[in-house]
């Protein structure tokens, strides 16, 4: 009757000291046909830990072990060093690890959180969801999942993992449409932009997809908001594609592109390779606007009759792509009409003027606040040249100054700073 009691009093004790430490087995996908790791790990609190076995168990209908490996911390759990011995064994269906901290008992964990023991390399087979959970079945003898304690083996309280096994993922692509930035006088409205588009495919080469996939064409769509309209979208892919139509819209433009008809030319989109310029212009939407605006620039299936579809080709089939949008800022900027070659600023071009200039230039005369009105010959620089040009212009039958002449006007380009003020203004 004492030995029951002792014996029953040890079975309670040791259920106890087991309960407070925990194994668990972290959770995870990896993917089918790709590799995927698996951490195992220890929850302690207050057990003075000399030792443990485990052995963690697979479905080899799901996955397949490659490796196991040591925790990190199991490298340091002997006062900062290796454990005198830890055997670690590989199976298909799992794997198995035996730990003695120290042959002499100088070395116990007490209280661990997320202690790593091991970590198993997995090989995903077959798609769909499993588990992997501690067992005593692998090895022979059969390894048993303990801790030791006092010399004696408990049961810890013991986590498995959710697994999901992904099947290989299709290509992946994403459109970008750059962005840009354009100057316009709000007294016309004018502006130009051009922006760039590109192509680039996920690495999903670690989810056991193949990578780059040689692409065969692409058909693209891209809205703009009203503010501009696209008046030249032009592909440039390094060689002379067999199709490319491209279609133009007052709200976007559309592109299909076929490489070659018979096969044989492809296309391999590893970085972001940029294949389009996109062209833009306000034509005058801007007009009297001096706050700005930004103009929209979004990907969108619903352009043209039919609709053109933003999808890229891959042995004969349709990938769709995802999007990065863009935009066009607008920006006003407020500039001064002038006439070539009116210099001294009274609407006039005649001797007066190329006197002003020899005089500005060399005499101390006065300037005027408008360069460009000096630069009658239009080479970008005002010095005698331009006094000589308008003269010759008046009086030896020389070519007339550039536009803006004779009325006012102003130049692409322009800033603030080229015409403070003129016979114009």
């Amino acid at each position: 009757m004492k030995n029951f009691v002792l014996a029953a009093l040890f079975t309670v004790l040791a259920t106890q000291v087991g309960a407070q430490t925990t194994f668990s087995i972290s959770s995870g996908s990896i993917p089918a046909g790709g590799s995927g790791s698996l951490s195992l790990s220890m929850d302690n609190s207050g057990t003075e830990i000399q030792g443990w076995s485990l052995g963690a168990c697979n479905d080899t209908v799901f996955l397949t072990v490659d490796a196991a490996n040591s925790g990190a911390d199991t490298e340091t759990a002997k006062n900062g060093s290796a454990p005198d011995f830890n055997q670690i064994s590989t199976f298909a269906d799992g794997a198995t690890q035996g730990v003695v901290l120290c042959f002499t008992g100088c070395a116990v964990l007490t209280d661990v959180a997320a202690f790593e023991m091991l970590t198993i390399d997995y090989t995903g087979v077959a798609e769909g969801s499993t588990s992997v959970a501690y067992c005593n079945t692998l090895g022979s003898p059969a390894v048993e999942t303990v801790v030791v304690v006092g010399g004696a083996s408990l049961s810890p309280t013991q986590n498995s993992a959710a697994v999901d096994v992904l099947g290989v993922p299709d290509p992946e692509y994403t459109y970008t449409s750059g962005s840009g930035s354009a100057n316009y006088n709000p007294a016309d409205g004018n502006a130009s932009a051009t922006v760039a588009i590109s192509i680039e495919e996920t690495d999903n080469s670690g989810l056991g997809a193949n990578f780059p996939n040689s692409t065969q064409g692409f058909s693209m769509g891209l809205s703009n908001s009203a503010e501009v309209t696209p008046t030249e979208v032009v592909a440039d892919l390094g060689f002379d594609p067999d199709f490319a139509e491209v279609g133009l819209f007052a709200n976007g433009w559309t592109i299909g592109v076929v490489y070659a008809f018979t096969g044989g030319v492809t296309l391999d989109f590893d970085g972001d390779l940029e294949i389009i310029a996109a062209s833009y212009e306000t034509g005058g939407s801007m007009a009297g606007d001096e706050a700005g605006t930004t103009a929209t620039l979004s990907w969108s299936d619903d352009l043209g009759s039919p609709a053109v579809a933003n999808v890229v080709v891959f042995e004969g089939g349709s990938y769709p792509a995802s999007f990065v949008d863009g935009s066009i800022a607008l920006n006003p900027v407020v500039t001064t009409d002038f006439i070539r070659g009116d210099a001294n600023s009274d609407a006039r071009i005649n001797i007066a003027d190329g006197v002003w200039i020899i005089n500005e230039l060399f005499l101390g005369g006065p300037s005027n606040s408008c360069a460009m009105a000096n630069d009658a010959n239009n080479d970008g620089s005002t010095d005698a040249g331009d006094a000589v040009y308008i003269f010759q212009y008046r009086f030896t039958d020389g070519p007339q100054p550039p536009a803006p002449f004779p009325s006012c006007g102003q130049v692409d380009g322009q800033t603030p700073e080229d015409c403070a003020a003129s016979s114009c203004s």
